[in-house]
């Protein structure tokens, strides 16, 4: 990627950002926005391809009843930067659907219809740069969401400044990107941190927070809890996965200060895990906190056929999907994962409402990037009513026009929080979701796979534990220990 140094190296915050005030945050997924190889063939997730029907000019939807507003008989055209063969893709591209379906039913943005079209990214960074560079430059959308892949997000990036059109990301975590769009911290040396912003101020993160703030939010879980769990000794086991690094080398870093840590790796390309869980036995550990993708459903399934003496669970991308059940045959009870929310949980007054609907028109559950993309198109709606009563609109308006407003508002109707804000232009990490903690926040939740006969007789639920505000039930233990 031309506009960033190739000898970049991943940056550790030392500190906290600079806020403005009591920060919320509005959509976390856990680490699974960052990585690469999550294939779908191990963790299926159907969809019923139910949509609202293509245009003639290219783009779902478009279709608006009662129109009526300043933007009345224009078109809206928002591209969904998603990787189609994983189902955290799937979602963000349904989501975007129903998000621009709901718009054009209820009379459109301000008048205007709203139409979707789809870039499929296939876990690319050069598929991703070049469906960004497609959607802005020859298929006329007037902004984008999606892009999984940190890797992928910092080679768009390239794409984002060129065509100065707005991009929201919605499913890759690295906070490189967040480095290039602030005003404070010149990302290459020698550069100037007020010409890096004008390039690159068209980038916001809404969701997930990125993987620094995920590994601190994984430390303020571990010190609340640990003593409720009986938790002294931890293993960590972060797979060797480039897009991991960040998160891996601050819980290496602090994890130690917070519990005792007697076993710190990062395997890859492992096939029997029983050398390393004999270990972690051995060194007497009550837990294993774990950060996996490519080799976690072989995990699993050794932890729970061979019943070991420790917990297993941290952040497992996998398990986030209400499919995963029947991947691992079960073999996933009692195994606990970050997430943005669950079928369960309320976190606030429209998130069941947005799960119901979901399941409705597509017959499945949302993964986490379907509520943080739908609550990203969302963000666009309350905007523009903010501008048109504020100076009035006379037509659509130029990115460079509503950035300020998503740099200054406050937004509430999330599906995750009540308020969501970004953070400053000036901040450390520009343009990303504003958080301070899980206390202050209540996301990440920590959801375990439990059986709920309640619920469902034969097939597990993803009931969120922790924090209090979003739990659904109680931690459970597997029945072994």
């Amino acid at each position: 990627m031309a506009d960033v140094p190739e000898n970049e190296q991943q940056e550790e915050n030392e500190g906290r950002l600079d806020r403005r005030s009591v920060l919320k945050y509005g959509g976390t997924g856990a680490l699974g926005a960052g990585l690469a190889g999550c294939q779908s063939r191990e963790n299926p997730l159907p969809g019923s391809n139910i949509r609202p029907p293509e245009s003639e000019d290219g783009g779902v939807g478009g279709n608006v009843k009662d129109a009526e507003g300043p933007l009345e008989g224009e078109t809206f055209k928002i591209g969904v930067l998603a990787p189609m063969e994983l189902p955290l893709g799937e979602s963000m591209w349904q989501a975007a659907q129903m998000a621009a379906e709901e718009m054009n039913e209820a009379g459109g943005l301000l008048g205007a219809s709203v139409k979707v079209e789809l870039g499929d990214t296939e876990v690319s960074p050069g598929k991703a740069q070049s469906e960004h560079r497609r959607l802005t430059s020859q298929a006329g959308c007037d902004m984008t969401v999606g892009v999984f892949l940190g890797s992928a997000l910092l080679q768009t990036m390239t794409s984002i400044a060129n065509q100065q059109k707005l991009h929201v990301t919605t499913a890759a975590a690295d906070p490189r990107v967040g480095k290039l769009v602030s005003k404070s911290a010149a990302y290459q040396q020698g550069a100037d941190p007020q010409e890096e912003y004008e390039k690159y101020k068209y980038h916001f993160r809404a969701g997930p927070i990125h993987l620094l703030d995920l590994a601190d939010a994984m430390l303020e879980f571990i010190e609340d809890k640990k003593d409720e769990y009986g938790w002294e000794r931890a293993a960590l086991l972060t797979e060797d996965i480039g897009e991991f690094t960040p998160y891996a080398d601050r819980l290496q870093e602090r994890l130690s200060d917070v519990i005792d840590v007697p076993i710190s790796q990062r395997p890859g390309g492992v096939s029997d895990w029983s050398p390393l869980y004999s270990d972690i036995e051995e060194a007497d550990c009550d837990v294993a906190l774990i950060g996996m993708a490519l080799g976690g459903t072989t995990a699993v399934n050794q932890w729970a056929q061979q019943q070991r003496d420790f917990e297993f669970g941290g952040i497992h991308v996998f398990a986030q999907s209400f499919e995963y059940w029947e991947s691992t045959d079960g073999n996933v009870e009692h195994v606990f994962t970050m997430n943005a929310m669950t079928p369960q949980t309320e976190n606030t007054d429209t998130t069941q409402e947005f799960v119901q609907n979901f399941v409705d028109t597509w017959e499945s559950v949302p993964i986490y990037t379907a509520p943080i993309t739908y609550d990203a198109i969302s963000t666009i709606e309350e905007v523009f009513a903010a501008m048109h009563e504020e100076e009035g609109l006379d037509g659509t308006p130029e990115p460079d026009a509503v950035i300020p407003y998503l740099e200054d508002m406050t937004f509430t109707d999330s599906t995750i929080l009540e308020e969501v804000q970004f953070t400053p232009a000036d901040a450390e990490y520009a343009h990303e979701p504003q958080w301070t903690s899980i206390a202050e926040t209540g996301v990440p939740v920590f959801q375990q796979w439990q059986m709920d006969e309640e619920i469902r007789e034969d097939y597990g639920t993803m009931h969120s534990f922790y924090p209090p505000e979003n739990k659904t039930a109680e931690k459970t233990e597997p029945e072994w220990l």
